[in-house]
């Protein structure tokens, strides 16, 4: 089953139905990606996603010269193209040693109801190390046998567990509170999330302490709330994981959810 949705797909400026996508699309490694949602008619961080991909082709030796101002025109011409106001676009890059291969379509995009927000998600553990995990590269392995999982035991995510340490959810970048301090895994260690990447500039300028700092399996029972933060997600309270009931009306944590989304009115705002 193709995974471009909607009517037309860009590969290399060229415009295809997403009928012939699966004729199109040659699925390469490394293939480097951003997912990107788009609000309002605006793909939002744009700015940072861009960023991103120039620093996953740089870890795996590959200087992206592709500029801003053709993904966004790109971006732009999807928009127009499919008629869409919200929804989630996929940037792919491969064959980086001989002609750069470009592909920009929309993915089927599912956000949390509105009562997740106010009840939270159930997760899971998942024990496995992504390789590169500063890279945003695809592992089409790895992410089957997560969905399998998922699907199986209806969970909304799974946490990924490395020699016993919590790094990030499958799709997601994790945080824990206690008392009014956040806590998440070192940048090293994890995805550089877009979502993560403002939730740490909202809580320097708010003035909320954070610890980047290994997290443990055994530890995260003493800790008062947690959260995924993602492009679809937002930032969406953890109700479990597996069987460790957490707050999910914690203070610290509705005031993130409120910083988070007003952020993302005032992009909005700039780019209209």
């Amino acid at each position: 089953m193709s995974e471009a949705v909607m009517s037309s797909f860009i590969h290399n400026g060229n415009i295809y139905s997403v009928s012939e996508f699966d004729n199109v699309y040659l699925e390469k490694y490394p293939s480097i990606y951003e997912v990107i949602r788009i609000i309002d008619k605006v793909p939002i961080f744009l700015e940072e996603h861009y960023e991103r991909l120039k620093r996953s082709a740089e870890i795996i030796n590959y200087k992206l010269n592709l500029s801003i101002e053709s993904i966004k025109e790109n971006i732009n011409k999807m928009i127009e193209l499919n008629n869409v106001d919200n929804y989630n676009i996929k940037i792919v890059l491969n064959d980086f040693n001989l002609n750069l291969n470009e592909y920009y379509y929309f993915i089927k995009s599912i956000y949390p109801e509105p009562n997740m927000y106010e009840k939270g998600v159930n997760t899971c553990l998942f024990y496995a190390v992504r390789e590169n995990p500063n890279a945003k590269i695809i592992n089409t392995k790895l992410r089957n046998e997560i969905n399998n999982i998922l699907n199986e035991k209806k969970y909304y995510e799974a946490i990924l567990v490395n020699n016993d340490e919590i790094t990030e959810g499958s799709r997601s970048n994790i945080f824990f509170i206690k008392n009014d301090c956040l806590y998440t895994a070192p940048l090293s260690k994890v995805l550089p999330g877009i979502t993560r990447q403002k939730i740490l500039y909202l809580c320097s300028k708010n003035k909320i302490n954070v610890l980047e700092s290994p997290i443990y399996v055994n530890e995260i029972e003493n800790f008062d709330a947690a959260f995924i933060s993602g492009t679809s997600p937002k930032v969406l309270p953890i109700s479990k994981i597996d069987n460790i009931s957490f707050n999910t009306k914690n203070k610290l944590l509705l005031k993130i959810m409120y910083l988070y989304d007003e952020e993302i009115k005032l992009y909005i705002s700039k780019e209209k």
